[in-house]
């Protein structure tokens, strides 16, 4: 044997013993990289091609499939579809722990070719994941028999049982493109997919197939598996298969970490991640480790503290199957540096002594909104230096309620900005004729939504220097943003209702306006939309603040009175008879609201939903329960608004209370046997009947 042959078989022996099988036979399908071979009618007969398909462990298929009549063929060619299926119902009976991925490409009515399958010889082999679930272990796979799994992509038509729309449940990369968009949602997707590996641009392109290549292949893969936290878990290689059999055994002689974050039971949909080479990931991360190396994770996301805030590995260290990292909601004042309510004056509430002033800027009545201040044409009020709100070289979040009396067609309405020009250093939160619009002066984005006169909105821009995002919510939902803009650095002094030298001005008015020296979660958005109050502690005297824990001490006082009854009565009835038994609190595993220690909701489908209930819904639920406990016709609206919202402008109670009470309701709508009715003499009820379950309700 020669030394090119020593050395080549070198290569692939000793490199899985350096860094080791531990993973090489992974429980999980997530865990796995499959081989995806093209499979044609000029191919199909191919013994060679069918042979590596059956015998090697991880591998799978694909094809076009086009109908004609009540039939499904190989696209450009009279071959029914079933030929294939036969084909692969062959190998999985010859080989009883095969399990074969199969990827249809197809743009018709999905239903037709949902009937073929189920009419085929592998029916009962197919499995299917419904979405957001967990895929299952092979093992289990492999004992139900179901080691078929189907995916479908394409234009098609209605949904399928039997088949999984690739776009739900895989982040797609092509390795012919240079840079390839991902669109947000996806990096949720657990599995990734790297189309057109074949056409992959190599050292030598165009010539045969030369394994000296191995590590263009490789480093490519390494680096999309590290990009998005994602193992390539299906390689499309077209119909030479056989040339790329030996990329599984590689990335398989890698040890990789994984892990899921998590809060409150929930995974997230995007974690983000200060790693330079990591790009934005899903909630389940994987990466690839090679022995020796040491590194350091930091994930983060908008609107939470991570613990573990690091993950460390290095070589010596034993490394756990799996990670679990629980990210902890921060409370919304938290990196607060500027808060203008407009009740009272123009003042930033964090810093009640620091007042501004603005000419032709008078704080006025809304309708709606109660206090407001009213910016008109040419109106601004000088803030003070960035760096008192932390915008400079950082993350920051700003959001307000606002209302354009007119809107310029062909101009800009300004919200929040300064005065200077220059790359990186203008700041401009404006309209641009109608258009929500995020400016750092030739470092901006717009959005496609274009605003009407005379309407309430909510507006947020936010951006996160970690990945250079500018983002842009309207009414608590994302409108749009893009990444890789470099921080705003400008030093001029920061205006309301003023940017631009140009002279772009509001036209309308403000409310509630917040300035965060960190980027906001985009459930904190919507919280913050739906006028969720932020308690600042020099608020504390104030009993609007402290409504939580009246409602508490009431709710403790009713039930110290309801045990001293309960309890006198227990020991009387055991005085007349040794008879009554120790009462046991009934085992309720779904559908229930415990209120004794933590706040705890489980729906109908035994899911937790605590997260879901923000505090002022906790207070409306309680206050409500309490009242129709207390006696049966319920809780006084004009009570509600008074505990509830003590010291608010009424116009603005009542919307808060009407958007508190529906956000109530449709939590409760999760839940079978209650909810909350409006009674015509002004009160709201909480209606309850079983199955629902509520400790406290049951202890009364």
């Amino acid at each position: 044997m020669n030394k090119q042959k020593i050395l080549f078989l070198s290569f692939f022996i000793i490199i899985p013993l350096l860094f080791g099988h531990k993973y090489a036979f992974a429980g999980e399908i997530s865990d796995n990289t499959y081989l995806i071979a093209k499979v044609n009618a000029e191919n199909l007969n191919n013994s060679e091609m069918w042979k590596l398909i059956g015998n090697s462990k991880f591998t799978g298929i694909e094809l076009d499939a086009s109908v004609n009549g009540k039939n499904i063929l190989i696209s450009n060619s009279a071959v029914k579809i079933s030929v294939v299926l036969d084909k692969v119902q062959k190998i999985i009976t010859e080989i009883p722990s095969k399990i074969i991925p199969v990827f249809i490409n197809y743009n018709n009515d999905i239903r037709l070719l949902d009937s073929i399958l189920n009419l085929s010889t592998i029916s009962s082999s197919v499995f299917y994941l419904p979405q957001g679930e967990t895929w299952p272990t092979e093992e289990y796979l492999v004992q139900a028999n179901r080691r078929i799994i189907f995916f479908v992509d394409g234009k098609f038509e209605n949904t399928s049982r039997i088949m999984h729309p690739v776009a739900d449940y895989a982040l797609q990369i092509s390795a012919n493109e240079g840079n390839n968009r991902i669109e947000p949602k996806n990096f949720s997707q657990e599995l990734m997919i790297i189309r057109n590996l074949d056409h992959l641009p190599v050292q030598f392109p165009g010539g045969q197939f030369n394994r000296n290549l191995v590590p263009d292949y490789i480093n490519f893969l390494l680096e999309k598996w590290k990009n998005y936290g994602k193992r390539p878990n299906f390689l499309f290689v077209g119909a030479a298969i056989t040339n790329f059999n030996f990329l599984v055994d590689q990335l398989n002689s890698f040890t990789w970490i994984k892990g899921t974050v998590k809060t409150d039971g929930k995974k997230l949909d995007m974690i983000y991640w200060k790693n330079p080479d990591i790009m934005v990931t899903g909630s389940t991360f994987s990466f690839p480790f090679r022995g020796g190396e040491e590194i350091i994770l930091t994930p983060f996301s908008p609107g939470y503290k991570m613990t573990p805030e690091q993950l460390i590995i290095t070589g010596e260290m034993s490394i756990p199957e799996k990670y679990q990292i629980i990210a902890n909601p921060l409370n919304p004042k938290e990196d607060l540096k500027g808060s203008f309510s407009f009740e009272d004056g123009i003042k930033n509430d964090i810093l009640p002594s620091q007042t501004f002033q603005g000419e032709n800027s008078p704080i006025v009545q809304d309708i709606k909104r109660g206090n407001v201040l009213r910016l008109a044409e040419n109106a601004s009020i000088n803030l003070g230096k960035p760096e008192i709100y932390g915008l400079r070289n950082s993350s920051f979040t700003v959001t307000c309620f606002v209302k354009f009396s007119e809107i310029l067609d062909f101009g800009d309405n300004a919200i929040l900005g300064n005065y200077e020009s220059g790359y990186r250093r203008g700041l401009h939160l404006i309209l641009r004729s109608g258009h929500p619009y995020f400016g750092l002066w030739a470092n901006d984005y717009i959005s496609s939504e274009k605003l009407n006169s005379n309407e309430w909105y909510h507006l947020a821009w936010r951006y996160i220097i970690e990945t250079g995002e500018q983002a842009i919510f309207l009414n608590g939902k994302y409108i749009g943003g893009s990444e890789g803009h470099p921080p705003f650095s400008g030093t001029g002094d920061i205006h309301l209702g003023s940017a631009l030298s140009s002279g772009a001005s509001l036209r309308g008015y403000i409310d509630n306006l917040y300035i965060w020296n960190r980027p906001l979660s985009d459930d904190e958005i919507d919280r913050i939309s739906l006028d969720e109050k932020i308690i600042f502690a020099n608020e504390a005297p104030k009993r609007e603040n402290s409504t939580f824990m009246v409602l508490l001490i009431i709710l403790i006082s009713v039930f110290a009175t309801v045990a001293t009854f309960y309890f006198i009565f227990r020991k009387k009835k055991h005085t007349e008879s040794n008879v009554l038994a120790t009462e046991k609190r009934p085992e309720v595993s779904k559908n229930k609201i415990e209120l004794f220690g933590e706040f705890r909701a489980i729906d109908n489908n035994g899911t937790e939903i605590s997260e879901s209930f923000t505090p002022k819904v906790k207070e409306l639920f309680i206050f409500i329960m309490i009242n129709t406990l207390k006696s049966a016709i319920g809780a006084n609206v004009s009570d509600i608004n008074e505990t509830l919202w003590f010291g608010i402008p009424s116009d603005k109670v009542a919307n808060n209370r009407s958007v508190t009470l529906n956000k109530l309701r449709k939590l409760l709508q999760k839940f079978d046997g209650v909810e909350i009715i409006s009674v015509s003499s002004g009160y709201l009820q909480l209606k309850m009947r079983e199955p629902f379950y509520c400790d406290f309700a049951s202890a009364y």
